[in-house]
């Protein structure tokens, strides 16, 4: 929680509750700040004054800040003031709470029937009854303003997209980064995945650095529920590893690239979608990959058992796979996934959304980005 002092740094109540107040002063904002307090362990939240006067530098005009309070904070808030005519937002947190933000710079939409008639998402709209193995259809997802810019502070605890888009770590460093910096239009990923509890459901996200399927996907998993109870991460993350690589089996999967000009089945023990380089714990997955060159990096891992893995997992790193048989590494517009066997989970930029069948795609050049 921010302590009253540092509520009261901000230009303008901070508090989510003061909607009123907000829209009032919105036509003389800018640039919009959206925080995570509980980064970092808390320290976002802890250090919020000497941080807010390093950011105020760097964008002038005192920027409107607000707070995010639970899940999925960041994509309304941001959503709500995009609509509103705000200019530019900046992500301030670890790799969720940006995920969450850049999302809100899209609204989902459906296609339906023949007309192609475009219709705002709705969570029950489908009607379908699916198969399982059904690949779910994407949404698209509409930009709110195509002249928004995006920008990130990163102040978590692994920053791995900052380190991919090759920004600086430190805060001072990046605020002092975007003194002098430019805005490129990068590409943006989607996933649309299956609903575990209501396969009838899909869901489309957008993602920047890189989705995670299997084995990565399991361990980023069991370490969210280890964390809910024990506040630190190394400990979570060491944890869930140790549970989840005596015991993980590969599975049989069908991989189809560019609808249907290539099919892969094979046995998968992991699988990356990448747009970024790199996967937490300075993992270069995806050695070739571009924010700018309007293709997914699909990096699978084949079968591998737990021993095997950890040699796997050593080449992976590294992003050497010159010489690696049991590493299937290419560059589609659009791949789609699907288990033969048991339920794999997917998750995207370091947090759990679903599980397969899944469905990913590349929206090329279509968000701003202050680098």
């Amino acid at each position: 929680m921010l302590s009253k002092k540092a509520e009261e740094s901000v230009p303008f109540p901070a508090s989510l509750s003061h909607e009123q107040n907000r829209d009032k002063k919105l036509k003389h904002i800018d640039t919009l700040l959206v925080s995570n307090p509980t980064s970092s362990s808390g320290s976002t939240g802890k250090g919020w004054e000497n941080l807010y006067i390093k950011i105020k530098d760097a964008f002038g005009k005192n920027p409107q800040v607000v707070f995010t309070k639970k899940a999925n904070d960041g994509t309304l808030l941001t959503r709500k003031f995009l609509k509103k005519g705000v200019r530019r937002v900046i992500a301030i947190g670890g790799d969720g709470t940006i995920n969450e933000v850049a999302n809100g710079f899209y609204l989902p939409t459906r296609k339906q029937g023949d007309n192609k008639k475009l219709v705002p998402f709705s969570k029950n709209n489908d009607g379908r009854k699916k198969n399982r193995n059904d690949f779910p259809q994407p949404d698209i997802l509409l930009p709110i303003n195509s002249g928004a810019i995006f920008g990130i502070i990163p102040s978590g605890t692994r920053n791995v997209l900052a380190k991919s888009l090759g920004l600086p770590q430190g805060i001072d460093e990046c605020c002092h980064n975007y003194l002098q910096g430019s805005t490129q239009k990068i590409d943006v990923l989607t996933a649309t995945v299956t609903n575990p509890t209501n396969r009838s459901k899909a869901l489309t996200r957008a993602f920047l650095n890189a989705a995670e399927i299997g084995f990565g996907a399991e361990i980023i998993d069991r370490s969210k529920k280890v964390r809910s109870k024990v506040k630190n991460r190394m400990v979570s993350t060491i944890t869930s590893v140790i549970a989840t690589l005596p015991t993980y089996e590969s599975n049989n999967c069908e991989i189809v690239f560019d609808d249907g000009q290539e099919k892969v089945v094979t046995k998968m023990t992991m699988g990356v979608i990448a747009n970024g380089k790199f996967l937490g714990g300075g993992f270069m997955v995806a050695p070739e990959a571009s924010f700018s060159d309007g293709l997914l990096d699909v990096v699978i891992l084949k079968d591998s058992g737990s021993l095997k893995m950890l040699d796997k997992l050593a080449n992976i790193k590294t992003g050497n796979y010159t010489d690696e048989v049991d590493v299937i590494y290419k560059q589609a517009r659009k791949v789609s996934i699907k288990s033969k066997e048991r339920d794999i989970t997917v998750a995207i930029d370091g947090e759990p959304i679903g599980i397969l069948p899944a469905t990913f795609e590349v929206n090329p050049h279509s968000l701003n980005i202050l680098l």
